[in-house]
């Protein structure tokens, strides 16, 4: 007879167990890593943590609160509880993982579970790997790290600091997250201080990235980044260690108009290739290309239209033109009010006001006007009935026509906004069709989604820790939180390819492509429960009325006993 009960709140934390351990990620730690006091490892620490991360994101000193509601023992091993996790424990865990300088070690850790994955494997000629950094906005005040307790080993240059947002706060620190993704999971990535370049973090990540991989890998790598990586001295590494790549050529280089230019005088040599995504309001593109010489060595451009610039373009252009009045006829105003005593004088200002608004849209039609003005008398008063009238003399100003743009001048606008240029050092078009070298460029939305997840306050709360060190360690964290989080969703979706039946997501959706997300949805209310008697205390897991919930886990490779089994540590 059942004498008590007991629930705990599981969610997907069951999941999170089993994967890091698939993975090996405890032991691959704990390899690295020297034992401290604590009872538990480092690597059982960070597990925790990711765990933590997955489910439910708490402050470091309520992730012991998050572990009183679960089955401890079921998610980290037999004999440990809440308490071994306390918030010294693990700070602790952070100072350590730290001296192990996570910029080598978490590339190891991507790329062994990316091996596990068997992702490389799929790429046969090319590997394309896509690039790009984002930046994490911190609060509070954060103290320069105590270099003189950093080992000699470990000295490095990453800071708190303030510099370009990408979330549009610049009156705050941050630090910079670089990304380097492969079919949308992790391969390689790295914490950076605060004021970090994307131009510097490119030329130090394409090395970072090559010496990662073995020699025939290396052969393969196809690096896939956005524009701030075309500069000279990036385009020399590429072709020293002869890596091919693919970007976007920045705007402010002279060659890109050039080419939009070329592009748009041949109207009829637009090549339509459509859709490049499966939506029914996807934009279609049109792509022309060119070969041209940039800093001494000859690359393939692509000039792209798409009609959802084009969409995009059509409201700014308006946006831009009524703001352009604005401003226009506010200095046409000031400039009318000007005096001036000479026609040489009035010419000269004409010229200026012309030329400083030379790049406006609107035509400005600058012509002086002269006009007679009657002097004033020398005194104040009535004036004597002998004293003369006084004399005229010539005054000039500004007379300025504001004229809206003529057609020429809104197609060379649209030319320079709704095209943008691609460059590859891939010049054979049968190796790569310039359709393919879009379709590689658009995907580096991959990487972008990434940063979603990364920043998405549902897996990563603020970062509540106060040391610049530990701060970085945590940031690692993180990132094995969306490097979990990735493989989770890689694993789903490469099975239910195989699938000939959708998931039923929650709302009764259907999907064949699930997102991470919207699973984890699926397994927010899966629980553990205790059934006492006189014998002790038994597991069982609350079993689901969704029979998706078991699909999912079958898909993962589990089944519904990894929410009651307890697995020995060691």
């Amino acid at each position: 007879m059942i004498a008590d009960m007991r629930h705990y709140i599981m969610g997907a934390s069951a999941v999170w167990s089993r994967l890091i351990d698939r993975f090996g990620w405890v032991e691959m730690i704990d390899k690295l890593a020297a034992r401290d006091d604590c009872k538990l490892s480092v690597g059982t620490r960070l597990k925790a943590l990711l765990i933590n991360i997955g489910t439910d994101r708490k402050a470091l000193y309520k992730v012991q609160e998050f572990y009183e509601e679960r089955d401890v023992e079921v998610l980290l091993g037999e004999g440990v509880s809440f308490a071994d996790l306390n918030d010294d424990a693990l700070g602790r865990a952070l100072d350590i993982l730290y001296d192990l300088d996570l910029d080598t070690v978490y590339p190891q850790i991507a790329l062994a579970t990316v091996k596990q994955l068997w992702i490389i494997e799929q790429f046969d000629d090319l590997l394309p790997v896509h690039a790009d950094t984002t930046s994490l906005t911190l609060f509070g005040d954060y103290p320069e790290p105590n270099t003189s307790e950093q080992s000699d080993s470990n000295q490095d240059s990453f800071a708190i600091a303030r510099g370009y947002s990408k979330a549009h706060r610049p009156d705050l620190k941050q630090i910079i997250f670089g990304l380097c993704t492969l079919k949308g999971v992790p391969l390689c990535a790295n914490v950076d201080k605060g004021n970090q370049d994307d131009h510097t973090w490119n030329k130090e990540n394409v090395p970072r990235l090559f010496n990662l991989l073995d020699e025939q890998t290396q052969e393969k790598l196809l690096y896939i980044a956005d524009s701030a990586v075309v500069t000279r001295g990036n385009l020399e590494l590429f072709a020293k260690d002869e890596i091919h790549f693919v970007s976007r050529l920045p705007s402010s280089v002279k060659l890109c108009a050039d080419l939009k230019r070329a592009a748009w005088e041949k109207e009829t040599a637009w090549q339509d290739i459509g859709q490049t995504a499966i939506s029914s309001n996807a934009s279609t593109y049109k792509i022309q290309s060119f070969r041209r010489e940039l800093y001494g060595r000859t690359y393939r451009f692509i000039v792209v239209r798409s009609t959802g610039l084009t969409a995009q373009k059509e409201h700014k252009l308006e946006d831009v033109l009524g703001r352009e009045k604005d401003t226009l006829t506010k200095a046409i105003e000031k400039a009318s009010k000007a005096v001036y005593n000479c026609e040489g004088d009035a010419r000269t200002a004409g010229e200026a006001f012309a030329h400083e608004h030379r790049k406006a849209l609107h035509e400005l039609k600058v012509s002086v006007v002269a006009q007679q003005v009657q002097e004033k008398r020398a005194h104040k008063g009535r004036p004597r009935k002998d004293e003369p009238a006084p004399g005229m003399h010539m005054e000039y100003r500004l007379a300025v026509d504001l004229v809206a743009p003529d057609e020429q001048v809104l197609r060379e606008w649209r030319e320079r906004e709704e095209t943008f240029v691609l460059l590859t050092d891939i010049r054979d078009d049968k190796r790569v069709s310039d359709e393919q070298v879009l379709r590689l460029y658009k995907d580096q939305i991959e990487v972008e989604n990434g940063f979603k997840h990364l920043k998405s306050p549902y897996h990563v709360g603020p970062v509540f820790l106060h040391n610049q060190t530990r701060v970085k360690a945590f940031a690692y964290v993180m990132l094995l939180s969306q490097l979990l989080y990735d493989s989770f969703e890689y694993i789903l979706r490469e099975q239910m390819a195989k699938e000939t039946e959708p998931l039923i997501l929650p709302g009764k959706r259907k999907s064949m492509r699930p997102t991470g997300v919207s699973v984890l949805e699926m397994l927010e209310t899966m629980q553990t429960v205790w059934l006492g008697d006189e014998n002790g205390w038994q597991r069982m897991t609350a079993r689901p009325h969704n029979d998706q919930i078991e699909r999912v886990l079958g898909l993962l490779g589990f089944d519904l006993s990894i929410y009651n089994t307890v697995r020995k540590n060691g």
